[in-house]
């Protein structure tokens, strides 16, 4: 399992920090912003025989975000 404030290096040489984890529809979820490029952000489904996946589905992404939100205003 990944976590808030892990270090990853990704195929393309990039470090990118972990920002946030979540659990949605029984799937990890991470959230990753580059160390060097703070515009470069994506988030990635996580398991732990596949590695990461990044998500395009904006469905998905909007879930996430809510998610994120009401976490972060507790």
């Amino acid at each position: 399992m990944l976590n808030q404030s892990d270090i990853l290096t990704l195929s393309d040489n990039k470090k990118y920090s972990v920002v946030y984890t979540t659990e949605l529809n029984s799937k990890n979820y991470v959230y990753l912003i580059e160390q060097n490029d703070y515009t470069n952000t994506m988030f990635c489904e996580y398991d732990n025989n596949n590695g990461l996946e990044e998500v395009t589905n904006p469905e998905i992404i909007e879930q996430l975000l809510i998610k994120f939100k009401q976490e972060s205003s507790k």
